[in-house]
């Protein structure tokens, strides 16, 4: 930017103008659109040559009004101040994101100083350490904080707006088959066991089952209500509306919930899923489930794919896709789709049979009336 005057330049991939108004220079990023920022610099200078013959410098408001001097830390705060009816888990979230991210890089910095630039080198930085999922959301909150500057005119621009999210890898789905859930199973220890056998025939997330009560559970119907999640001692109600939902109990699931029942560990809020001290589970047990996995002689997959085991063998035995989303809470059929397509592929080779079996008898018919 050195010895720039009232024109463009590049830096990285991104293109800026330099221009001086009403005697003070600014500085505008047009990201990697060289021609926006030239016709941009065009039309200021225009506006420039009016105003100083006029004075009257309303046609280039955004560029003479003073900079904000309020700092990320600042402006973070109070976004999370006016959000205090988002769930707890979600706000805690947030601030663990900013506390570990946000504002060792950006806390200090005022808002109208973040650059694109800045932004996409913290975004490569983020993820050098954590996935791509991982980082993504961290950048979800950076990019919800500068939208809300935008619109309150703090910033002139979102220096968010031309970073591109990153490519998310696809989730890992590598179930089980029936034998080796039923291998699994058997050595799980005694006391989580009716767990995991719940977690394998309802397709329920972890965190739904820790969260479930007695309460919620309809013998006589044959129903199990899922409308909340325990996450690290706190619950909250669903992220999405589809998440709450009534999941059929299966007599597999019936026979580990009567036998939880009988199993003695009471606990006074009515928890179904206890610790041995009868304390509400508060984080996974992949260590119960890894010991399991080695009993059993089988590699080792993270208790997260007995969600997965259920909806594969659901569709490898038929089920319609669609019941199969509204008892895992998928929002659309399409996510579905999306995560179990290739399952869904092997249960319709059974209707592929069925349909060329019926083409084979009307051959056979049309052949025998010609005869």
């Amino acid at each position: 930017m050195a010895g720039v005057k009232d024109g463009i330049w590049k830096r990285g991939n991104n293109w800026y103008i330099s221009v001086k108004v009403n005697g003070r220079r600014r500085v505008k990023s047009f990201g990697r659109d060289r021609k926006a920022a030239e016709l941009a610099l065009a039309e200021i200078l225009k506006h420039r040559a009016v105003a100083n013959a006029t004075n009257d410098w309303s046609g280039l408001a955004e560029f003479t009004k003073p900079k904000s001097r309020k700092t990320f830390s600042a402006v973070a705060e109070d976004y999370l101040a006016e959000r205090a009816s988002l769930k707890y888990s979600t706000l805690r979230g947030y601030r663990e994101v900013l506390k570990n991210y946000l504002l060792p890089t950006f806390g200090k910095m005022e808002v109208s100083d973040i650059t694109e630039e800045d932004v996409a080198r913290f975004q490569a930085e983020v993820s050098k350490d954590v996935s791509a999922v991982r980082t993504n959301n961290i950048m979800g909150l950076l990019r919800y904080i500068m939208k809300v500057c935008l619109r309150r005119k703090l910033i002139a621009e979102n220096p968010t707006s031309g970073v591109r999210p990153l490519t998310e890898k696809q989730p890992d789905i590598d179930p089980l088959t029936k034998e080796e859930l039923d291998l699994a199973l058997s050595n799980i220890v005694p006391h989580y066991r009716p767990l995991f056998t719940c977690l394998a025939w309802t397709g329920a997330r972890p965190n739904e089952l820790f969260a479930l009560r007695w309460k919620d559970i309809d013998f006589k119907r044959g129903e199990i209500r899922i409308n909340k999640g325990r996450v690290r001692g706190s619950e909250d109600l669903p992220k999405t509306t589809s998440s709450s939902r009534i999941v059929p109990m299966l007599s597999v699931v019936r026979n580990a919930l009567e036998l939880q029942k009988r199993g003695g560990t009471v606990n006074l809020e009515g928890y179904v899923f206890t610790t041995k001290s009868g304390q509400p589970i508060d984080k996974h047990l992949d260590h119960v489930w890894r010991t399991a996995l080695r009993k059993a002689g089988l590699r080792h997959r993270p208790s997260y794919q007995l969600r997965h085991t259920f909806a594969s063998l659901c569709l490898q035995t038929g089920v319609t896709p669609g019941w199969l989303a509204q008892v895992l809470g998928h929002s659309t059929l399409q996510t579905t789709f999306k995560h179990y397509a290739r399952y869904i592929d092997d249960a319709a080779k059974e209707n592929e049979n069925r349909l060329e079996q019926y083409l084979s008898k009307a051959t056979q018919n049309r052949t025998s009336h010609t005869r």
